[in-house]
């Protein structure tokens, strides 16, 4: 009887706490208190190999184009196209080295001038590279947010609206001539899909830029992640659209590869998209997402990310056995990655323990 009792208030519970840049400490201390449960571990916050080699990447390649080492840039990039090695959340290393040559939005003009200059300069020296000039449509992409902001766009001025366009369409550019090149690269396509979000371009253009990327690099998780953010209703997607476009994809790639994708993309919108409980705003299917983590487990068995956020996952679709099932498997070994902070992870796992015991 107290197991059912609790689980009505589970979905209260949910509707107002979720892992989102913005929770903080003091928001889950205000909850009303988790059921008393004797977690089976220690809570212990740790760096997971895969947090490590992924600072590895990033720090390796800005050194290199500190130094402007632009053979070893070139090399290293072409690397991680070739391998396509990817970690469990679908997001590819080749992603992790173009963001290591990337500079803060809040950089100053200065700042950015002296970045685009480096980089001009590789495509000066080496003007076959795809790499390079990637990069350069991928600097001015965040410096056209720069301009922007992150404020709602009835607060942006007329003259950051104009310095967003403008540089968005210059990464256009540059993307139109690095399409000539015979070297390609699946971020130029992750990049094309960013730049026509933020131009805001008719549907049919960007369904067909949506087409060509997959088609071209089918394997590359990332593009069906652009996707569902286009695809939100705060975007330009309509009510339920997203969750029968990804649906389609997900049908279409087929088996589990298709329940792959299926549930790195809903990893990825709980992660970077301001959410109360994805399972409760849209229609997605929490048993084809388990079924997904579960086959990206089997793959990536070390991974302490994938058993973090299946453990979350599961909670907000109302699933304690498996939620029970993947904290057990963290041992109560918190990748942060996965959590807003510790306090969120604990007060999950006693909600969790006190529902199943």
């Amino acid at each position: 009887m107290k197991a059912k009792i609790i689980c009505l208030f589970l979905p209260l519970f949910l509707l107002s706490c979720s892992k989102k840049p913005t929770a903080s400490n003091d928001q889950l201390q205000n909850q009303p208190s988790p059921p008393a449960a004797v977690i089976p571990f220690q809570p212990t916050v740790v760096e997971p190999p895969e947090t490590k080699e992924i600072d590895g990447i990033k720090s390796q390649a800005n050194a290199l184009l500190e130094s402007k080492d632009f053979d070893g840039l070139d090399s290293m990039a072409k690397t991680f196209r070739d391998t396509k090695v990817c970690y469990a959340d679908g997001v590819w290393k080749l992603f992790y080295f173009y963001d290591g040559i990337n500079i803060p939005e809040e950089s100053t003009d200065s700042e950015w001038s002296n970045h685009f200059a480096v980089l001009r300069d590789w495509i000066k020296t080496k003007p076959d590279s795809i790499t390079a000039r990637v990069a350069l449509a991928n600097g001015l992409v965040g410096y056209a947010w720069t301009a922007r902001g992150r404020d709602s766009a009835s607060k942006v001025t007329d003259d950051n609206w104009k310095h967003f366009s403008q540089r968005l369409n210059e990464a256009v550019s540059v993307l139109a001539e690095a399409k000539t090149l015979n070297e390609k690269c699946p971020c130029w396509w992750s990049t094309l899909l960013r730049v026509e979000l933020g131009l805001q371009v008719d549907r049919p253009q960007y369904d067909a830029a949506f087409k060509g990327a997959i088609q071209a690099w089918p394997d590359y998780a990332a593009f069906y992640f652009i996707r569902a953010n286009f695809l939100l209703p705060r975007w330009y997607g309509t009510e339920g659209e997203l969750e029968k476009d990804l649906e389609a994809s997900a049908d279409k790639i087929g088996g589990e590869a298709g329940d792959t994708v299926y549930a790195q993309v809903i990893w990825d919108l709980n992660v970077s998209v301001f959410s109360t409980n994805l399972f409760q705003e849209y229609n997605l299917s929490w048993n084809r997402a388990n079924n997904g983590l579960e086959t990206i487990e089997s793959h990536y068995p070390d991974s302490l990310a994938v058993k973090n956020e299946a453990a979350h996952l599961a909670v907000l679709a109302h699933d304690p056995p498996a939620a029970k099932k993947y904290f057990d498997q963290t041992k109560g070994e918190i990748d942060p990655s996965a959590w807003s902070s510790t306090n969120e992870f604990i007060y999950f796992a006693n909600l969790v323990y006190g529902v199943t015991q």
